[in-house]
């Protein structure tokens, strides 16, 4: 998992990969081909910093004091999303000009400017939700070369926008999933509680009855057949030994609280439930930041489920009475990590 932003958000690095542009003998092609380029280079940042270097290329290229991209938040209402450089003196408020070009040729391919300014709306799925602009103190040159960069700019900056909207909806398709199984999980262990495990219950009640009865026969002198005693404990074993396994289904299967909690918190609940269980300790530490509203639902499930699968594989399969979790959270994502005293297996193997 990465933040949103990535590593590159941290400090003066920000723009360490933006491809810059000087703004030397330009016309229509050179424009066209140096913005092209830097929109390109900036297709490996992702979100804000994706748009930012867009709108430096361009601001650059042009020769412009300033670049802006603003985005609807009403019906006549605009803020500023991202921006490169200073507006020049005088220049009115992104609301007043973003509402202008977004009405061109209802968020078509038009672009609006004059010798100081250009401007293109942004358009994503179809909609209208904003416009980018580029603004200079003194007349721009080759008012053609910066309408075609500005338009080219828009569609970049209109993709990128487009991309996150898609990254958002699969996130909340995939966060539905997970929740939806999350509650069959619940279900299917209430039903495991309710059936077999009540079943297996019974019989293991009904075998120490039996062994009472046979304990009784015996202190009468009573001749029992020399097999009976260790089928009866070997029954017993198994019986109970279900019944056990079949519990640890069901805290497996219980639903965990995932709503409003720090990763944190969630992961020390699948912690404390793997030691109830099995007996075994569990060393956990958490390194770093854990915001809520900065790890999903998805994710937070997803950590969930594989540290509580990690710690149930160290008991079940390496016999192990000790475990560690560490979880790391930095500027590259977050790592989890589960190291346990188990009997391990050969890799080659």
């Amino acid at each position: 998992y990465s933040p949103p932003g990535g590593p590159e958000n941290a400090g003066s690095a920000r723009h360490s990969h933006i491809a810059t542009i000087q703004p030397v003998d330009r016309d229509s092609d050179d424009i066209l081909k140096r913005v092209s380029a830097a929109a390109g280079a900036a297709d490996s940042h992702s979100g804000s910093d994706r748009i930012t270097s867009i709108l430096q290329a361009l601001r650059e290229g042009i020769g412009a004091d300033y670049a802006a991209v603003a985005t609807r938040e009403g019906d006549d209402d605009y803020a500023v999303l991202e921006s490169d450089g200073a507006p020049p003196d005088g220049f009115p408020g992104p609301h007043l000009v973003a509402a202008q070009i977004a009405k061109i040729d209802g968020f078509g391919t038009t672009v609006a400017g004059n010798s100081r300014s250009a401007g293109s709306p942004i358009v994503v799925q179809g909609r209208g939700v904003g416009a980018l602009w580029v603004s200079a103190a003194n007349d721009l040159p080759d008012e053609e070369g910066v309408a075609v960069a500005t338009r080219l700019a828009a569609d970049r900056v209109s993709a990128t926008l487009e991309n996150v909207e898609l990254r958002a909806s699969l996130e909340r398709a995939m966060a539905q999933i997970l929740e939806r199984d999350e509650r069959m999980l619940g279900r299917m262990g209430l039903d495991i509680h309710d059936g077999p495990t009540q079943q297996l219950s019974v019989a293991l009640l009904e075998v120490q009855l039996l062994e009472a009865e046979l304990a009784e026969a015996d202190r009468q002198g009573m001749a029992l057949p020399e097999a009976l005693r260790p089928a009866m404990s070997r029954i017993y074993e198994t019986v109970g030994g279900a019944l056990h396994e079949m519990r640890e289904l069901i805290g497996h299967l219980r639903p965990a609280q995932f709503e409003d909690r720090a990763l944190p918190e969630i992961l020390g609940d699948a912690v404390t439930a793997f030691e109830a269980r099995s007996g075994s300790t569990v060393k956990a530490t958490f390194e770093g930041e854990f915001p809520t509203n900065g790890i999903s639902i998805t994710q937070r499930i997803t950590f969930y489920r594989v540290l509580q699968e990690a710690l149930a594989n160290a008991h079940r399969h390496g016999a192990a009475r000790h475990c560690e979790v560490l979880a790391v959270a930095d500027d590259s994502g977050i790592r989890l990590t589960v190291t346990d005293d188990g009997a391990g297996f050969d890799v080659a193997q």
